[in-house]
């Protein structure tokens, strides 16, 4: 037993040493619960409560990550991740999918860095999220 977490544990180390030097924008691991449907485009809203949980835990200090999928109306993803360390908000927004979109506009990039996600409340079924200048829409949950 300790053999396996001793072997866990130097692959976690390996792998946020790796993580490190990338120059690409750096975004937590996300497994399938991670992974909310907005509610824009095509796609229905799903696992909204994940973005919920989210913000619960980022307003309390907590590190967290979230990836939102909004679809295309052709149903490519384009997706946004947010991470929350060190007080600081890091979006990273993700349309290399989208095949649409010209070949040159098809990357990932950071898009903003904030210190606080700002919410508005809409007249229809949307909240939007701003971070810096930023805005993204969730659907009401």
């Amino acid at each position: 037993m300790r053999k396996l977490m001793g072997s866990l544990l130097a692959a976690v180390v390996a792998m946020t040493a790796a993580g490190c030097s990338s120059s690409e924008p750096v975004m937590a691991p996300l497994d399938e619960g991670d992974i909310v449907h907005s509610g824009i485009g095509p796609e229905e809203a799903s696992n909204l409560e994940r973005f919920d949980a989210f913000l619960a835990v980022t307003a309390s200090g907590g590190n967290d990550a979230v990836r939102i999928v909004d679809m295309t109306t052709e149903g490519d993803p384009i997706y946004t991740d947010i991470s929350y360390a060190e007080g600081k908000y890091v979006v990273v927004v993700d349309n290399s999918e989208d095949a649409f979109a010209s070949e040159s506009a098809r990357k990932r990039e950071k898009t903003a860095e904030c210190t606080e996600l700002v919410q508005t409340d809409r007249p229809d079924e949307f909240h939007e999220y701003a971070c810096g200048t930023y805005k993204f829409m969730v659907k009401d949950f």
